[in-house]
């Protein structure tokens, strides 16, 4: 989900589709290309379902599944690729909107405040990542602190210091890696006593 403050809202979905659009899907082993395939034909299905009851849901679809037609090269058709999918329009409560979808989807919406953003940010079950882009470093440290996520990019996304832990809060993932997290991440702890 990407909320985006109102007085630019407008300005930023339309250069965002645009982007999006750029994107080329297929082999990753080609440099040209933005997206690869999803892991399963069942994923796949899974991501397009998602698509298709924003759909229903009275969403607008700007790009991708369902809009523009994926051309792939021969050797690539019977994999299990979908393009960038840009959707707006959806209440927060839809599924397409509170699930980790774990594809090439994303759904962008207005806000007016902060405090709104700061609320509609948390309210998911899931707390895996989050990204505050502003120009105003007191906003970013502000929100940044108050949103329940694992992981907060500010103005920036995925970098990675694989000292810092890497992992979720509330129902994302399963713990915690990275640093002197993964000793606890990767081992059980256990005691034996013995009497002889």
């Amino acid at each position: 989900r990407i909320y985006v403050e109102r007085s630019i809202y407008s300005e930023f979905l339309q250069k965002f589709v645009a982007a999006a659009k750029k994107w080329k899907t297929g082999s990753p082993s080609d440099s040209q290309n933005n997206n690869g395939a999803l892991i399963s034909k069942e994923h796949l299905e899974k991501v397009r379902g998602f698509v298709a009851l924003a759909k229903s849901e009275g969403a607008i679809i700007h790009c991708g599944e369902g809009v523009d037609q994926l051309d792939l090269p021969a050797h690539n058709k019977s994999g299990y690729f979908m393009q960038a999918t840009v959707i707006s329009g959806l209440p927060d409560s839809s599924r397409v909107m509170q699930e980790e979808i774990f594809g090439p989807v994303t759904c962008i919406s207005p806000f007016d405040s902060e405090e709104e953003a700061v609320a509609r940010g948390n309210d998911v079950h899931y707390g895996l990542s989050a990204t505050v882009w502003s120009r105003d470093v007191g906003r970013v440290h502000r929100v940044a602190e108050r949103l329940q996520a694992g992981l907060v990019w500010t103005n920036c996304w995925l970098v990675r210091d694989l000292n810092l832990p890497f992992g979720g809060m509330k129902s994302s993932g399963v713990g915690r890696e990275g640093g002197k997290d993964s000793y606890h991440f990767f081992t059980e702890v256990k005691s034996i006593t013995i009497k002889h």
